[in-house]
């Protein structure tokens, strides 16, 4: 220090006793300029540089034009204004260095000795440039000048280690800009060679270090590789202890160092490297001048490391301390600096951390206005743009969370792609975070909308990270349990058993690699647990080995919890269910008495209000009912009726809930005969049935919602009848309660108008509260976070009521949600009588619906056990399986249930509307619905037929079906003006991939030409594929299909029919047809197998198979066969029915094709009276 004090002493006195003109003043003014220069980069005096600026300025005012000079003094004003830039943050500083260096560049020959220092300066002032503009341009212009500068050194000049060590510094800064992992390397690279070719006592030296620490450090954060960080910080420390207390690039170091050490306490958890982080940072700041640049980015990085102290810590002093930080670093960053976006960013995840701990929204909405800043100000080529996105992704959705808006989810979403898309593949840390951050949401919507793509989409993205990531990795064991998560969701939703083994796998791995005191590590284990109790309940063996380490589990996670946790109810709640599943296994009533208490416990340590009550009362109730079974104590029966009302009656609750609470109680209360209690909770729980099957939902996930809630509807109305015997009420159960996923279609056909069309805002408002309102609750938030969440939740569920409320009052909403009145049902019995017939477990029933009034006929003696034989025998689906009838007294068993469905339900319903003994040749029509148990008997068949008899439907009246009232007036509202000329599309698969050939449609379609003649059209399409006949069914009025057809048992919506795809079949599915919406439909005819089946037993009220999917795209008649068909027979019906609908039939409207379809029936029933299961199985739906 005493020698540069010295220097500019003896260089003043040289300047004084040097006269205005003298041709040294130029050398006099530059040589006290740049000791001055090197005076303040050792002490920091800016005084010394603003005089340092002078000088130079005068220095090159003293110089001619042609000194060549020249070019030095300008370069040294260029250098000396770039120093008071760094310094002061004067933007026309730094204009003016890079002007004046590049003057000074263009002056030097290229053979002066100089060149490669002035071209060094420039790069310098150019990346000066670009980190405060942040044009590219700038840096790359600088990266090759700083090439060129060292391409011109020799390797033994002193200042090469300055040049490398710009050049490395560039080749970071770009890195940082673009990602690319070679400019990271490279950097890297010469940094080294920088630090090794520089001598120990070099000023430069220290510097050198922390900018070679400051790479590896990003090294690590690209490989996640402790060694990197490590010696980062070993680097640091050795530039830190060898800068002077005084020195003014002290607090840089320190800062620098502070940022590794916060870097290894994410990676290692060390709480002591934290506070490191914090002191070293503190230190950095109170060295920093008030009116220095960099001082804006070491607030940003102490509020940053005081937020996440607060994270561990919970002190509130330090998140406030925090975000005053992060907003100090703010206000003095000038509005048109590329740091501003990073330090926006920086506090939007302090106010994140702030409200994931405290739950204060007004946390998060400041989070996500800062974020959208940020992502704002952030050029599209930077390469922080796909974190500052992730973290905007993240904000949103969790607001998500809180307010229950689908939109900003959806907009998580869209922002979670774009990161993921735009981050290099190889980029494992970010590619991995986001891609996690992107596949929680996915799974967040597949919860809100049951969309089982984005499911699918987040196991996909887990997969990946969990295959590109190093297994040390920090974050190795949460993105395990994420993956096992998504697949345990997925297991449940499609059975498929490898994401259960795989779900179960991931867990153990991801508790394995948790440490005792982790805060996720009750999860983990809770998640591990309910894996293996769901494996357990899958395997049929009785091996224990599952559910014992389950109950280990959560027990343990109970053990480790505190009595007054929020989260003990649910460890409890979940002990109980593995103890009982472990019951329900060995038939050790020790196990339930043991899980009893647990569940007890588990509902005496939840809030009233609170949302998991009514499922924790569920199960306490499942259990004493049994314990009732054992015991017949009615203290047990009685406490757990007690507990399924207080289900039913929790507002708060998921509608699911409370619905199999009301299920559950009926059931303890039918045997007892407790018919009005029973009555009373299946109303209620029938009106939040379309709560929980949302017309928003996809159509998959509309009939697993349906699934669950199974037979309801029929329940509830036998009840209504067992009690109040109201016909009308009970109609008006079903129709309400049944056909929901059809009525949902239907109406979004535009002939019934929908909500979402003519009120949009109001439907969205009530979308968004029904969701809010029910919408689980994460037991990962913090405390506070949950409380509030749940108040939110109450008040949703007021606001619900109210929005139905309001709804009610639009034009044409009044019944929105309600059913239909009886009123309504009644005016579609016009034509004719309407028979429902509903068999349950409580009662058998048919209700008969005319324009006069609706009756109740008992049906005593068809009792459910006898439809359950039918079901079970397969006659209601398959009697033409030979082999099976033989085994259970062949065809004599079909003919027996035909003849006992006549006598014990049909006949009975016949009589009472006078259509036995009918008075002329036309007979009378009647369209049947079959509820429960009944929704597949062939009514239309039943009875008697011997030689002879008229003891039979077919003889007595003109038979039609419909899924549900509310199809039927939709078929007729599409039936077709004028009917003076058909087009029919006549469709045939003589061969399909996989299957038996069909010899028989050649001749079908041969018959069905020769009977639609003119004016009437064909065109015939034969092997054609789904496209081809979807395109077809657009301009036709009739379409016939003679082609194999196959019922899907496990979800109706995928039944098709086989057409020709290019190596396989391709499928015409239900779900396709019902989603097309086809002008000109009148008449679809499928001559296929299994065209009006439906084998999902838990939909049956549904009603999803073909020939409704046909009604649905629009057709207003269908005609399909409950089971498969006879070849010959085929083409005998088909031209028989063609030939009565050509000649003749059609002035008949409506009633034509089942005209058609009963005459072509009788003519061939009439040759095989022994055989009804050769034609008993075509069926008319429709008008």
């Amino acid at each position: 220090m005493d020698e540069l004090q010295e220097a500019v002493r003896l260089a003043q006195t040289a300047l004084d006793a040097t006269p205005e003109h003298h041709p040294d003043l130029p050398l006099r003014l530059g040589s006290l300029a740049y000791a001055l220069a090197a005076q303040y980069n050792r002490t920091g005096n800016l005084e010394d540089l603003q005089e340092a600026v002078r000088l130079s300025r005068a220095a090159v005012n003293a110089t001619p034009d042609d000194d060549p000079d020249l070019p030095h003094w300008i370069g040294e004003l260029g250098t000396h204004l770039l120093a008071r830039h760094s310094r002061t943050g004067d933007l026309s500083d730094l204009q003016d260095a890079v002007d004046l260096i590049r003057r000074c560049v263009d002056g030097t020959p290229k053979d002066n000795e100089y060149l490669a220092t002035r071209l060094n300066s420039l790069a310098n002032a150019l990346s000066a440039r670009y980190d405060r503009i942040g044009n590219l341009e700038d840096l790359q212009e600088a990266i090759v000048l700083a090439r060129r500068a060292i391409d011109i050194t020799p390797e033994d000049d002193p200042d090469l280690p300055d040049w490398l060590n710009g050049l490395a510094l560039a080749l970071s800064s770009r890195y940082s800009r673009i990602g690319n992992w070679d400019d990271l390397q490279e950097a890297v690279r010469l940094h080294r060679k920088s630090v090794d070719s520089t001598e120990k006592d070099d000023p430069g030296l220290p510097n050198r270090l922390r900018n070679l620490a400051a790479n590896l450090s990003t090294q690590y954060g690209r490989t996640s590789k402790l060694e990197y960080l490590n010696e980062a910080i070993r680097l640091n420390e050795t530039a830190v202890d060898a800068t002077p207390e005084d020195h003014p690039d002290l607090p840089s170091q320190l800062s620098n160092l502070s940022e590794h050490f916060s870097s290894r306490y994410s990676h290692t958890g060390n709480s002591e490297d934290l506070h490191k982080a914090i002191r070293l940072v503190e230190a950095a700041v109170d060295g920093t001048p008030k009116d220095h640049p960099e001082l804006a980015a070491r607030l940003g990085t102490l509020a940053t490391y005081l937020s996440t102290r607060y994270e561990g810590l919970g002190d509130p002093d330090d998140l406030h301390q925090a975000i005053q930080t992060g907003q100090k670093a703010i206000d003095i960053t000038p509005k048109d600096h590329p740091d501003l976006a990073f330090r926006l960013s920086s506090l939007a995840g302090i106010f994140s951390i702030g409200y994931e701990q405290a739950g204060n929204f007004g946390d998060l909405q400041e989070a996500l206005r800062l974020g959208k800043m940020s992502v704002d100000l952030t050029p599209k080529d930077h390469a922080k743009l796909a974190s500052r996105l992730n973290d905007l992704g993240i904000y949103l959705s969790t607001r998500y969370d809180r307010t229950g808006d689908l939109n900003d989810l959806q907009q998580a979403i869209r922002l979670g792609k774009r990161a993921v898309s735009t981050t290099p593949p190889d980029n494992h840390p970010d590619i991995a975070l986001f891609s996690i951050t992107l596949a929680t949401n996915l799974s967040t919507r597949y919860d809100r909308t049951g969309d089982l793509d984005d499911l699918h989409e987040a196991v996909r993205l887990a997969k990946e990270v969990i295959d590109i990531i190093p297994d040390d990795h920090p974050d190795v064991e949460h993105w395990l349990h994420s993956l096992s998560v998504f697949l345990s969701t997925r297991y449940h939703r499609t059975g498929d058993v490898e994401d259960l083994q795989e779900a179960v796998r991931l867990a153990k791995n991801a508790v394995a690699t948790t440490p005792e005191g982790h805060p996720d590590l009750e999860n983990r284990l809770l998640n591990m647990a309910s894996n293996l109790a769901t494996r357990f309940e899958r395997s049929e063996t009785s091996d224990l080995d599952d559910i014992q380490q389950a109950v280990q589990l959560t027990q343990r996670a109970v053990d480790g919890t505190p009595e007054d946790n929020p989260d003990l109810p649910h460890w409890l709640n979940n002990l109980a269910i593995y103890i009982s599943k472990r019951y329900n296994r060995t038939g050790n009533l020790v196990d339930l008495q043991e899980a009893i208490p647990v569940a007890q416990k588990a509902v005496d340590h939840t809030p009233e209000d609170h949302p998991d009550l009514a499922p924790w009362l569920n199960n306490l109730a499942i259990y004493l009912s049994i314990r009732y079974e054992h015991t017949h104590q009615q203290n047990d029966k009685a406490a757990a009726l007690k507990h399924f009302s207080q289900s039913l009656d929790s507002n708060n609750a998921a509608p699911r809930h409370r619905i199999e609470a009301a299920r559950r109680a009926i059931d303890l209360l039918v045997p007892d005969g407790d018919f009005d209690r029973a009555q009373l909770l299946a109303g209620k729980s029938l009106d939040l049935l379309p709560l929980v099957c949302s017309r928003y939902l996809a159509r998959e996930d509309q009939q697993y919602a349906i699934q669950q809630m199974s037979g309801l509807a029929a329940d509830a109305s036998s009840l209504l009848l067992r009690t109040d015997n109201d016909p009308a009420r009970a109609l008006e159960y079903l129709e309400h309660g049944r056909g929901l996923i059809i009525g949902y279609l239907i109406d979004s056909r535009g002939d019934i108008s929908d909500l979402s069309t003519k009120h949009p805002k109001e439907a969205d408002k009530f979308d968004r509260l029904r969701h809010k309102a029910f919408m689980p609750i994460r037991q990962e938030d913090p405390v506070e976070t949950r409380r509030q969440f749940l108040e939110e939740r109450a008040d949703a569920v007021t606001r619900l009521e109210s929005c139905l409320e309001d709804i009610r009052r639009l034009e044409g909403f009044d019944r929105f949600l309600l059913p239909p009145s009886s009123e309504a049902l009644q005016a579609n019995a016009t034509d004719g009588p309407i028979v429902v017939v509903n068999v349950t477990s409580i009662s058998s029933d048919a209700l008969i619906v005319r324009p006069s009034g609706i009756k109740h006929i008992p049906l005593p003696d068809f009792d459910i056990s006898k439809a359950n034989n039918y079901r079970s025998w397969g006659l209601t689906r398959s009697p033409s399986r030979l082999i099976e009838l033989k085994e259970k007294g062949g065809p004599s068993s079909f003919e027996r249930f035909l003849r006992d469905l006549w006598s014990d339900c049909v006949r009975l319903v016949l009589d009472e509307l006078g259509f036995l003994h009918p008075a002329s040749d036309t007979l009378p029509r009647i369209w049947w619905i079959g509820t429960g148990l009944a929704a597949s008997l062939p009514f239309h068949a039943a009875g008697d037929h011997s030689p002879g008899s008229l003891e039979n439907t077919l003889s007595c009246v003109l038979s039609s079906y419909t899924p549900s009232i509310k199809m039927l007036q939709f078929a007729r509202e599409k039936t077709r003006v004028t009917l003076d000329t058909q087009s029919m599309l006549l469709v045939t698969m003589p061969k399909t991939p996989g299957e038996d050939d069909l010899p028989g449609v050649t001749a079908e379609s041969q018959a069905i030409q020769e009977a639609v003649v003119t004016p009437h059209t064909v065109k015939l399409l034969i092997q054609p594929s789904a496209e081809i006949v979807l395109h077809g069914l657009q301009d036709c009025s009739i379409a016939h299909f003679a082609c194999h057809g196959s019922s899907d048992m496990s979800d109706p919506s995928n039944s098709f029919l086989a057409l020709q795809g290019q190596d396989s079949v391709d499928r015409l599915t239900v779900k396709k047809i019902s989603e097309s919406h086809m002008k000109e439909a009148w008449l679809a005819y499928l001559s296929a197998c299994s065209t009006a089946e439906n084998q999902t037993s838990e939909l049956a009220d549904e009603a999803l198979h073909l020939a409704s999917g046909f009604q649905v795209a629009g057709f207003a008649h269908t005609v399909g066969s409950m089971w498969s068909s006879n070849d010959e027979i085929c083409v005998q019906v088909a031209a028989i029915f063609y030939r009565e609908l050509i000649t003749g039939g059609l002035v008949e409207g409506n009633r034509a094709v089942a005209t058609a379809l009963h005459t072509a029936v009788m003519t061939v029933r009439e040759q095989n009276l022994e055989r009804p299961y050769l034609w008993a199985q075509y069926v008319h739906f429709g008008a």
